[in-house]
């Protein structure tokens, strides 16, 4: 046992600095809706981490970080990891929740949702065609490569901010009310065309009934709403894809600023 203590105090730094890889990289998965509770077992999403990690700590030339002596040190820095590894979940999961907003506007608008929206049962749960826009926006985040552009993000910002540090940066106020800015009004635009088609709609059969007060349009408005709504769906389809394009060009930079500070 004597002969191994200088191997493993010579491997105790590469394991070291390998477990906060590992652990920025685990908690920025655990923040992705797509590979969050619910879409994939937690089995997958560790063996999914190992190996992100392995791949990352050979690419940055096996990184090593001395162990600290002092508990409070250990306590920094994995703390450090699970708030910069929270920052960058984060940032990816906006992308997800524009389009999910979206999808909540578009079906408040065409009369989707009336029934969790007036149910106080429904608790948080988000509306059913949030949910839709919300899955394909996974889909075509997958097919788009956005997997290979956070794994990219992730490699530049461990080689910007490495692990073993005591500083913690905190992205400023202008850049969290940005982010928040961004995601509602590119929620408002995507769902724009659906929202101006059913308010004119609406106008029209209001008018409609004030003028013969005795036709009782409520039967047939329903389906006047999502005609209409589904209509105006199917001509902005490449509105969802050139918004997904640009959000995966952007994404890097705001992974950085939200986790980074700057």
């Amino acid at each position: 046992m004597g002969d191994l203590a200088p191997l493993l105090d010579l491997g105790a730094p590469a394991i070291y600095g390998g477990a906060l890889i590992f652990l920025r990289l685990v908690t920025c998965l655990l923040m992705m809706p797509e590979l969050g509770p619910g879409y994939m077992p937690m089995r997958s999403r560790i063996a999914l981490a190992i190996a992100i990690t392995i791949a990352i700590d050979a690419g940055l030339g096996l990184v090593t970080v001395p162990v600290p002596d002092h508990i409070g040190t250990l306590f920094y820095h994995l703390t450090r990891e699970v708030l910069l590894g929270a920052a960058l979940g984060f940032a990816v999961r906006l992308v997800n929740a524009t389009v999910q907003m979206a999808g909540d506007l578009v079906g408040l608008s065409m009369g989707l949702s009336l029934s969790t929206f007036f149910d106080q049962s429904a608790g948080e749960m988000p509306l059913a065609m949030g949910r839709l826009f919300a899955l394909v926006a996974s889909l075509l985040f997958f097919s788009l490569g956005g997997h290979l552009v956070v794994v990219g993000a992730l490699f530049e910002h461990f080689a910007h901010y490495p692990v073993g540090l005591t500083e913690i940066v905190i992205p400023s106020l202008e850049s969290l009310a940005s982010a928040t800015q961004h995601v509602v009004e590119t929620a408002v635009l995507l769902a724009a065309p659906v929202v101006v088609v059913s308010l004119v709609l609406n106008v029209a059969m209001g008018f409609v009934m004030r003028v013969v007060p005795s036709m009782n349009l409520f039967n047939i408005g329903i389906g006047i709403l999502l005609t209409g709504g589904f209509l105006a769906l199917a001509l902005q389809g490449d509105a969802l894809v050139i918004f997904l394009g640009h959000e995966l060009e952007a994404l890097p930079e705001r992974m950085s600023t939200l986790a980074g500070g700057r």
